[in-house]
């Protein structure tokens, strides 16, 4: 008998290191999600793209478009049969693009689902591929921010979850 508990703490954990390395601009740790050559569609148009050829260009483009991101995972579903697991979660991103010259600060908001079949190899439980369906996009204007002083994240190592809070 399979060891599900376990199996679905891994599955957390990759969906969760994802999340974690989009924000923070790891490219290694929305890599360690994945086993190599996993395929990911719905970020091109009628293609798959193997995780190779993603993680590295995302970060890249979120670096340099957006100023923070924030992904949210929520009514992760898992099931598992024959040929491994299949997990789908609702997805819950925001990207806030700084003003320039032609444009205010604005919130760029997308809601949809990731639908990922994970294998075990060699009890690794990791994501071979992945399907990304949108429900919704919202784009609004950033008119006010709250008043406190708040000490923004880093979207790199410098940030506090890569230090002694992680070790």
């Amino acid at each position: 008998m399979a060891d599900y508990e376990n199996a679905e703490k891994q599955i957390m954990n990759c969906l969760l290191s994802y999340t974690r390395g989009i924000d923070r601009l790891d490219p290694d740790a929305i890599l360690a999600a994945f086993h190599p050559g996993a395929l990911l569609e719905g970020y091109q148009i009628d293609a798959f793209v193997p995780i190779e050829d993603f993680a590295l260009p995302v970060v890249e483009r979120l670096r340099k478009r957006y100023s923070s991101t924030q992904h949210r995972l929520s009514n992760t579903k898992i099931d598992f049969n024959d040929d491994g697991a299949i997990a789908e979660s609702y997805i819950l991103a925001y990207h806030v693009q700084p003003a320039d010259e032609d444009s205010p600060e604005r919130l760029w908001t997308f809601s949809g689902r990731y639908i990922d079949y994970f294998e075990d190899r060699d009890g690794q439980w990791r994501i071979a591929k992945r399907f990304l369906r949108a429900d919704w996009t919202k784009i609004e204007t950033i008119d006010e921010k709250m008043p406190n002083k708040f000490i923004a994240g880093s979207r790199d190592k410098d940030d506090p979850i890569y230090g002694q809070i992680a070790n």
